[in-house]
């Protein structure tokens, strides 16, 4: 296995703060030994980090599309051309050319310290299963979602979003500090073990699939008209059946979930995605059983 490069982002959402204090901490450490491993840190929305902001004029997390989509919207967005900087800069064939990026984010949501996957690449489901094998880390596989694409890792060759929380936009938490600062030395480590073959995957990765999104009840004209039920507020990663409480209107009716799959839900009442208008996202458990094709892929890398 050769030396890798690992990109690692912070401040991709500019109120999102935790993960770029996480990274200064982890910066000082890492300067005296690498292990073989070269790091890039970057923020990657630093005008919004600036003025403590989601983003300028766009999501930055939503706008690594296609190359011949950035170049059309080049100079329309702020966003649009940072995105455009980092894949030149940091991606395959740039200057400092990357081929892992791990993009670190903290939600308002009840989340605790989970992975994020888009698409079922074979090179991230070797590096989540380490993760999850190691510390029992849930996992959100994103795919599918023609509304929400142009994602930060999709643009390199592996990568995976660290999410973390609840924690308030803005609000400092050491606690979800200390968790980013042991994610990311453990990255180092398991890469290390991978590189020496001194590593054997986990039997089976545990993922839940992205099958949707719901809004918060809306009146006629389009105003929220219904709260997250009290019964569901911090219950990310928890079953719901049908029957089961989702929300409260404003005169006090039980909205219920009505479908016959069994679901679980993720992002519940993420602040940032009422403007998106979801109210929460609907997973299903699945198992995957592992592959060498996994280990042979990263090490191709």
């Amino acid at each position: 296995m050769t030396v890798r490069r690992i990109l690692i982002v912070s401040g991709t959402h500019g109120n999102e703060i935790n993960p770029v204090w996480a990274v200064k901490q982890f910066n000082r450490k890492e300067n005296s030994f690498n292990h073989g491993i070269e790091y890039e840190y970057i923020i990657g929305n630093p005008v919004a980090y600036e003025k403590g902001c989601r983003y300028i004029d766009v999501d930055l997390n939503r706008s690594f599309k296609e190359s011949e989509n950035l170049d059309q919207n080049k100079n329309s967005f702020y966003e649009t051309n940072r995105a455009n900087f980092l894949v030149d800069e940091f991606g395959i064939g740039g200057s400092k050319s990357c081929q892992i990026a791990i993009d670190l984010h903290t939600t308002t949501a009840h989340m605790g310290t989970s992975i994020v996957l888009y698409g079922r690449r074979f090179k991230d489901f070797c590096l989540a299963a380490l993760l999850q094998n190691k510390f029992g880390l849930p996992i959100y596989l994103h795919e599918k979602d023609k509304a929400q694409t142009g994602f930060l890792v999709e643009a390199w060759p592996c990568g995976l979003v660290i999410e973390i929380g609840a924690v308030a936009q803005n609000f400092y938490d050491q606690n979800i500090i200390n968790r980013f600062l042991i994610i990311l030395g453990s990255l180092r480590e398991e890469i290390d073990k991978l590189k020496n073959n001194l590593i054997e995957l986990p039997k089976e990765l545990i993922v839940h699939v992205h099958k949707g999104s719901i809004d918060y009840p809306r009146d006629e004209i389009g105003n929220i008209d219904g709260l997250i039920h009290p019964e569901r507020i911090n219950q990310d990663w928890k079953l719901i059946k049908k029957g089961d409480p989702l929300f409260l209107d404003s005169r006090g009716i039980t909205i219920k979930y009505e479908g016959d799959q069994f679901v679980w839900p993720v992002f519940i009442g993420e602040v940032a995605y009422k403007e998106k208008k979801i109210a929460m996202s609907y997973t299903k458990k699945e198992v995957i059983c592992s592959n060498n094709q996994w280990v042979y892929e990263f090490e191709s890398l």
